[in-house]
């Protein structure tokens, strides 16, 4: 009678939201260290891109994060100045949580 809702993923977007942000400039990419509490940039002027059906933040030409776009957690920061990702990267092999900031306003 009642069909349930998939669930997803709290602070997810959905695929077209993600394939959206393709092309999308970033100023910069930082890193939170869960045991110091500290930010490491990873890179700037970079970019947003969708490739062979992976999200991938890349800064001067190389990737800083590459996830695929399924299984990769997508959210807007709170101003929408920028997104949060979370999943498994594919270069280094773990879990990654990243703060991509826009380089326009969204």
């Amino acid at each position: 009678m009642f069909k349930k809702a998939k669930k997803q993923t709290v602070g997810s977007m959905s695929i077209k939201d993600k394939l959206a942000l393709d092309k999308r400039p970033l100023k910069y990419v930082t890193e939170r260290d869960s045991e110091t509490y500290t930010e490491r940039r990873l890179g700037e002027n970079g970019a947003v891109n969708i490739m062979d059906g992976d999200f991938v933040l890349v800064c001067s030409g190389k990737d800083v994060m590459r996830c695929p776009t399924e299984e990769v957690n997508v959210g807007f920061l709170m101003n929408l100045s920028g997104i949060t990702v979370k999943g498994k990267d594919k270069n280094s092999g773990r879990e990654m949580s990243v703060i991509a900031y826009f380089a326009d306003k969204f």
